[in-house]
């Protein structure tokens, strides 16, 4: 088991590396893919999935357990999104970087291949949040560093009260002939969303309303009972409309597992936020991005 965990560390490290050194090329495809996909085979071979107690209406989950140490259970993987296998990754990885796949695989894929890692990893250190939500950002800023053609800077240096001031931010892209974005990334959005919004509101204040295009990506809002194995989902959708009506607008938030309140808020107020499935992004990638 420890050559396993090594194995997994060494391709997480990787990833972050071909990353760092181009977010759009293809050695970070490979990285990202191979992650996956090491991902996936422990969690076939040395790991045992376990339902768990859904109180999610229309959603049933699951978490893993490695089976040499049944202590740890993983964070929960929607029945209908997750599908634990190795050969239908490796097979759809470019069909889901490129947006080309049908919408009900690209929805699939693209939350197979962005949680496989985060189980796997977190089966061996439950309490390490920055390795799953690292690796989480790492497989978003390439799939937008792909669609958008250009590579991400990380921060901005900004002039404030005749000081410089360097503002580090998840993802900034300035692609050509299109709307500069400004890309939010989070595992969910519980704690310290509202950054997200503040960030934009920051980046309107300096550069004038509408140069940035604020897109939030979020994976899910599911939280698990490690004792009673319940599943809830943790939905704010009052502080959402507070946030995107007081401080700064942000032109999509896309999720790989969507809470349905957050599809409703996005239907009842579809004139102020709009809430959808990340899969719809390369669907209308054009139309959110027109200058």
């Amino acid at each position: 088991m420890r050559q396993q965990l090594d194995k997994l560390r060494s391709s997480y490290a990787l990833c972050k590396q071909a990353c760092q050194s181009d977010w759009a090329g293809s050695h970070a495809s490979s990285a990202l893919k191979q992650f996956a996909i090491i991902a996936l085979q422990f969690l076939q071979n040395k790991c045992v999935a376990e339902n768990l107690v859904s109180h999610v209406p229309g959603k049933n989950y699951i978490g893993f357990r490695r089976k040499e140490s049944r202590e740890v259970i993983s964070r929960p993987a929607n029945q209908a999104l997750f599908r634990c296998d190795a050969d239908t990754i490796e097979k759809n990885w470019d069909g889901w970087i490129s947006g080309t796949l049908p919408k009900q695989d690209l929805a699939q894929i693209s939350y197979t291949a962005c949680l496989a890692p985060c189980l796997a990893l977190e089966l061996f250190d439950r309490q390490n949040k920055k390795g799953p939500a690292t690796s989480f950002e790492c497989m978003i800023g390439h799939v937008f560093a792909r669609a958008l053609c250009c590579n991400p800077q990380k921060a901005v240096s900004l002039k404030v009260a005749g000081t410089q001031v360097r503002m580090t931010m998840d993802f900034l892209f300035h692609p050509s002939g299109q709307r500069r974005v400004h890309l939010p990334v989070k595992m969910s959005t519980r704690e310290r969303v509202v950054q997200a919004w503040a960030h934009q509101r920051i980046l309107e204040g300096a550069y004038g309303q509408g140069t940035y295009r604020g897109i939030m990506v979020v994976f899910a809002e599911t939280k698990l009972d490690s004792k009673s194995l319940e599943v809830v989902e943790v939905c704010v959708p009052g502080q959402w409309l507070t946030y995107q009506s007081l401080i700064s607008h942000m032109e999509r938030i896309y999720y790989l597992d969507l809470p349905e309140r957050y599809r409703s808020l996005s239907d009842q107020h579809a004139d102020l936020i709009q809430v959808r499935e990340l899969s719809e992004f390369f669907r209308e990638k054009d139309q959110v991005l027109a200058c």
